[in-house]
């Protein structure tokens, strides 16, 4: 797949709608990135999860547009993914509560433990916010010192810190001093901060990312690779899907039996034949015809122009 590709499949569904779905694979960020959109039941964009598929074509074609749409930007690993695909979360928080409640290998934790993480967490979470705050206060007392490096104070006093300690008169000493508890400080908080790891890795909220770092969900995009034959795949379905549909399409008729010239009128324009404009259009109210769940406005010059006039007349008042 060095090359950007795009078809397009259209297909009435178990409902008798329309979905008519665009396809295509571009080269962009560096990576091969996979999306489909479509237009169903007056709807467009994203609408997969409304499309009842009619069989198996379908159906896999539904399943791979949920795997690997923009691929290049999941919210989450694809272990994460999975696991959400279990539910309906309508925000994001939703999401992180589902996560947080299932171990790595996906299994439900006890509210007990679930509360003794948190307690955990918030724990190290306050001892390394201190550890920052002390590598801070070192760091500007240090910081002082140079300024103050021709006065003859022999003493390191960090009342901060509950450090004091003799220098003597060597500049030496006072930076030997301030490199030791730097390299002191800067391990501890290291090891606090693979201590919080540890703790955030035993619930599902936080996955290993392809670059072998943890990441909370949401805090960064994730790329799934595509399959090799994912495209070949794809046309496999299309030729498929356009088969059955040939093969349902009503066929014949004459466009002079059917009294109705509004349906005749966007019948011809969708190119359908003549039965098939009678089977599935469907005339509603106030000048709307439907198509398989899609609405078309079928008027005459005249209705077109009071149409047209009272919706401009609506939204310039």
């Amino acid at each position: 797949m060095n090359e950007n590709k795009k078809i397009n499949v259209k297909f009435k569904d178990k409902e008798n709608n329309l979905a008519n779905i665009n396809i295509e694979i571009t080269h962009r960020n560096g990576y091969l990135e996979f999306s489909m959109s479509g237009e169903y039941n007056n709807g467009m964009g994203q609408c997969l999860d409304s499309i009842r598929p009619a069989d198996n074509n379908q159906k896999r074609l539904i399943e791979i547009w949920k795997a690997y749409h923009l691929n290049g930007m999941n919210a989450g690993t694809p272990k994460q993914t999975k696991k959400l695909q279990e539910i309906e979360y309508e925000s994001y928080d939703n999401a992180c509560l589902f996560l947080d409640s299932f171990d790595a290998t996906g299994k439900p934790i006890t509210a007990f433990d679930l509360e003794k993480i948190h307690k955990a967490k918030e724990k190290v979470k306050t001892k390394i916010s201190d550890k920052q705050k002390e590598i801070s206060i070192l760091t500007k007392k240090q910081e002082e010192m140079k300024v103050d490096r021709l006065t003859n104070d022999c003493w390191i006093v960090i009342k901060d810190l509950d450090i004091k300690e003799f220098s003597g008169h060597s500049f030496g000493a006072v930076r030997k001093f301030f490199d030791k508890q730097s390299k002191i400080k800067n391990v501890e908080l290291f090891d606090l901060n693979k201590l919080l790891e540890q703790i955030n890795k035993k619930t599902l909220l936080y996955d290993y990312g392809t670059d072998k770092i943890l990441y909370k969900y949401g805090a960064t995009w994730h790329k799934t690779d595509l399959p090799k034959d994912l495209w070949e795949e794809v046309l496999k379905l299309k030729i498929n899907i356009e088969k059955i549909e040939e093969s349902k399409k009503v066929k014949g008729g004459n466009w002079e039996d059917i009294t109705d010239y509004k349906i005749v009128a966007l019948g011809k324009h969708l190119k359908l034949e003549p039965k098939e404009a009678e089977t599935d259009i469907k005339g509603t109210q106030d000048g709307v015809y439907s198509y398989c769940g899609i609405d078309y406005y079928v008027l005459t010059k005249d209705e077109a122009q009071n149409k047209t006039e009272e919706y401009l007349g609506d939204e310039l008042w």
